[in-house]
């Protein structure tokens, strides 16, 4: 992966927060307001926030973060079993390892499609600080 570009791993909606949206990226992380931009239709999202895993985090405080970063949510997991859990975090930890991580993204603009194609790699714009 080219720096400057995430991936699309996963994206679905959640009524009241945004776009639940799994990205792949070797940044030093995506602070919230960064827009993301799909270079062939020109339609971009903006970042909200990151969302930690509630099972890294409570678990075994396993959870990546960077100091760019400074909004964010989490969500949690429940499990039936104390197996499920633990393979739950060995997918997570495998995840981190390959740089995906969650983010809250809202579109930029309401008349574009609702959220990006999976597998659809984004320019990061990145702003002056």
């Amino acid at each position: 992966m080219k720096p400057g570009f995430v991936t699309i791993v996963e994206c679905f909606n959640i009524s009241r927060l945004g776009l639940m949206t799994e990205l792949q990226h070797f940044e030093n992380g995506i602070p919230t307001g960064t827009q993301i931009t799909d270079m062939n239709t020109e339609e971009s999202w903006v970042v909200k926030k990151r969302v930690l895993s509630g099972t890294l985090l409570v678990a075994n405080d396993s959870e990546k973060y960077f100091d760019c970063e400074t909004e964010y949510t989490h969500v949690s997991s429940v499990f039936s079993t104390l197996e499920d859990r633990e393979v739950a975090i060995q997918k997570e930890l495998e995840k981190r390892k390959n740089g995906i991580y969650w983010y809250l993204l809202k579109p930029e603009n309401k008349k574009q499609k609702v959220k990006p194609e999976i597998g659809t790699e984004l320019k990061i714009k990145t702003t002056p600080q």
